[in-house]
């Protein structure tokens, strides 16, 4: 297991989207652009000096199906189908400054998105989508990478914390039901980590808190004036083995939890015809992945992921494939 593996900073690649509808929505209020299992393997690692690094994200996915608050198919869609092409482009540099023994980093992250979204002519609730492609919404953060942890010469553990920002920088307008930008800001921390047991076997997973702040155009009606989603945390996670050098499979997977009600107006009091109290998003997905290290610098990694459990979100088919190249 080579100790220069390199995980750097934040990846968010997934369009958990706002869909703006009454009585039995399709998801809560969320915003788009969570790194729901955009990161996987070997998370925990980073660069282990000073300098740049470049991470690409393309990733698709084909949700097929809207979930209820009981995980069942929402009755207010008629063969919904929402589909996501994203092209996220990520800088990250590490500096030389020390701080409680890590090294100090920022990034920055920006997403390019391709929406496409249909439902059948009876369908309750229409799906609409800008058309084109779009820019999503920026996110900036910075971040402290530890030193690894060595055992009999090896590395054994390493980890890395980060403060994350999520800016209402994306397409948004409130004539789609389906958008790529959120309208309001988020504030993203996270804590990775990465455990070797064994030289050939790995664990990985990074922890996050969200907290989202208010839209103040959500396009509810003229008795919402604004809406704010409720908190949220979730756990990307993965373990994997090295089959041969240079190539590890294994699994990977998210679960994701959204911990209290969306506010209308400022309240968590429910507003008839809009939204129920109670309702909440959880998404478990899983599915089978890989890391190839391509070269003395450069990772590339493949994720699938199918889902588990869902409630109050779409869910489908998602396909991940991910370079980092160190400089």
């Amino acid at each position: 297991m080579n100790k220069h593996l390199t995980s750097l900073a934040r990846i968010l690649p997934a369009l958990a989207l706002a869909i703006a509808i009454p009585a039995v929505q399709a998801s809560t209020l969320q915003p788009s652009g969570l790194n729901l299992g955009g990161t996987s393997f070997m998370d925990g690692f980073g660069k282990a000096g000073p300098g740049f690094a470049y991470i690409g994200l393309l990733q698709y996915r084909n949700n097929d199906k809207f979930y209820d608050n009981d995980g069942n198919d929402n009755r207010a869609f008629s063969k919904p189908k929402l589909r996501s092409t994203v092209m996220l482009n990520q800088l990250a540099y590490t500096s030389d400054m020390q701080v409680f023994g890590g090294l100090l980093g920022a990034t920055a992250l920006l997403p390019v998105v391709r929406l496409g979204s249909s439902a059948a002519p009876d369908s309750f609730i229409p799906l609409t989508s800008p058309e084109n492609t779009k820019l999503g919404d920026v996110t900036l953060g910075l971040f402290l990478q530890m030193p690894p942890v060595f055992e009999h010469g090896r590395p054994v553990f390493s980890q890395r914390f980060e403060v994350d920002v999520i800016a209402p920088t994306g397409q948004y307008d409130t004539t789609y039901t389906a958008n790529i930008g959120s309208n309001s800001w988020s504030f993203n921390p996270y804590w990775a980590m990465t455990f070797l047991p064994t030289p050939a076997l790995e664990l990985s997973t990074r922890l996050h808190y969200l907290y989202n702040g208010r839209n103040t155009d959500p396009g509810f009606g003229p008795a919402i004036r604004h809406v704010q989603a409720g908190q949220a945390v979730w756990a990307n996670f993965a373990a994997s083995y090295q089959v041969v050098p240079n190539l590890n499979v294994g699994v990977n997977g998210y679960w994701f939890r959204q911990i209290t009600d969306d506010k209308l107006n400022g309240g968590r009091d429910p507003v008839s015809g809009v939204m129920a109290r109670g309702v909440r998003t959880t998404d478990l997905s899983m599915g089978p992945g890989l890391l190839w290290k391509a070269g003395p610098k450069t990772l590339v990694f493949a994720n699938v992921y199918l889902p588990v459990t869902v409630r109050n979100t779409p869910g489908g088919l998602h396909l991940n494939l991910r370079l980092i190249q160190d400089f």
